[in-house]
C-alpha cells in the first residue's frame, strides 16, 4: 500500500503541472514520458527525463520534490506493481508510449473487466486524451469507486465537467476531494473557473485568490485577471494582465488586457493588445466583434478630432484677419 500510495502522489502532480510557453510544452512532454515510466516502473528512465525537466525549470521544487521519491522508490526494480499485478495495463502503456491509440483504447476497454481500479483510471486518461469525456467520467467515478483513497480520480472528473461546459456539476467532485486534500490549488482553480462560466463572480473571485495563495501560479493570475475585468475593475485587471504578459503571450492574456483597457477608455492601448491577440486567435468571435467596435471607435474619434481642429483652424484664421470698415452711408 505504501508504494500505491507514493504512486498516486507521482500522478497527482505530474496531472497538476500548467503549460504556457515553448518550454514548458517541452516540460509537458517529458513529463508524459514521466509519467508513463513511473507507471511502468521504470523508475531510471523517469529520473532522466525528470533532470531535464529540472534544468528547463530549476526553481520548481515539486519536480525536485518528485525526484527524491523516485529515488526513495529506487531505481532497481524495472516493474512496478501496478504492470505486474496486470499485464493487460502494461501492453495498454507500451501501445501508448507508441502512439498506437487504437490498439490502447482496445486492451484497455477488454481489462476493465477484471475490475482493476488502476485499469479503469488509465481508461478514463484514455477517453480524456480524446476527448470522449462522458466515457471519461464513467471511468473516472468507477476507479474511484473501487479505490476512495485514489481521490485524484475526483479532480479528473471535475476536468471533464468543464470541458463538457456541465459547471454545475463541477463543484461537487472537487468539494469531496478538498475534503481529503485541504491545500490543493488546483481543486480550487477548477472550482473558480466553473464559477466564472457560471458568472457567479464574487464566488470565482474567493475561489482563485485562494488558488493564489497555496500557489502563485501564473494561470491562476489569468483567471483572477479574467475575474476581475468581469466584475468591471477594469484598473485591477489591467495591472494583474499586465504582469501576466510578461511571461505569457497567448490570445487570452492580450484579449482581456485589451478588453481591460477598453473599459478605462485607453483606446490606444485597448487596440495595441487587441491587435495582438487577434494574430494569436483561432476564429474568436468575441474577439473579433470588439477588436472592429474598438477600430470604429478610434476611427470615430479621429474623424472627430479632425474636423475639431478644422473648425478651430478656420476660426482662428477667421479672427485673425482684420475686419473691413463699413463705408459711411
Amino acid at each position: 500500500m505504501k508504494k500505491l500510495a507514493l504512486l498516486c502522489f507521482i500522478i497527482f502532480l505530474i496531472g497538476n503541472h500548467p503549460v504556457y510557453s515553448v518550454d514548458n510544452e517541452m516540460i509537458e512532454d517529458y513529463m508524459d514520458i514521466v509519467s508513463n515510466d513511473c507507471i511502468l516502473g521504470d523508475y531510471a528512465d523517469a529520473v532522466k527525463y525528470l533532470d531535464k525537466v529540472i534544468q528547463l525549470s530549476p526553481q520548481n521544487k515539486e519536480f525536485k520534490d518528485l525526484k527524491d521519491l523516485l529515488y526513495q522508490l529506487g531505481t532497481q526494480n524495472q516493474k512496478s506493481f501496478i504492470t505486474g499485478y496486470n499485464a493487460d495495463l502494461d501492453r495498454a502503456m507500451a501501445y501508448k508510449r507508441l502512439g498506437d491509440s487504437l490498439n490502447q483504447g482496445a486492451v484497455l476497454k477488454e481489462a476493465v473487466k477484471g475490475g482493476n481500479f488502476w485499469v479503469y483510471n488509465a481508461l478514463g486518461d484514455y477517453y480524456r486524451d480524446n476527448k470522449e469525456y462522458k466515457s471519461a467520467v464513467e471511468a473516472y467515478f468507477t476507479a474511484y469507486q473501487f479505490e476512495p483513497s485514489f481521490t485524484q480520480a475526483l479532480l479528473s472528473i471535475a476536468a471533464c465537467y468543464l470541458e463538457l461546459g456541465e459547471y454545475e456539476l463541477v463543484n461537487e467532485p472537487v468539494r469531496r476531494f478538498l475534503y481529503f486534500n485541504q491545500q490543493s490549488d488546483l481543486a480550487y482553480a477548477l472550482r473558480a473557473k466553473a464559477y466564472l462560466a457560471l458568472h457567479q463572480l464574487n464566488d470565482a473571485e474567493t475561489e482563485i485568490v485562494t488558488a493564489l495563495a497555496l500557489k502563485d501560479d501564473v494561470e491562476y493570475q489569468l483567471i483572477h485577471g479574467i475575474i476581475l475585468y468581469k466584475k468591471g475593475n477594469y484598473n485591477k485587471a489591467v495591472q494583474v494582465l499586465e504582469k501576466v504578459s510578461e511571461d505569457v503571450q497567448t490570445s487570452d492574456v492580450f484579449k482581456y488586457l485589451g478588453f481591460s483597457y477598453l473599459g478605462k477608455k485607453d483606446y490606444s492601448n485597448a487596440m495595441l493588445n487587441l491587435d495582438k491577440a487577434i494574430i494569436l486567435s483561432d476564429d474568436d468571435k468575441e474577439l473579433n466583434q470588439k477588436y472592429n467596435e474598438t477600430r470604429d471607435l478610434i476611427k470615430n474619434i479621429n474623424t472627430q478630432k479632425l474636423q475639431n481642429e478644422e473648425r478651430t483652424e478656420v476660426k482662428n484664421i477667421y479672427e485673425s484677419e482684420p475686419q473691413k470698415e463699413k463705408p459711411e452711408s
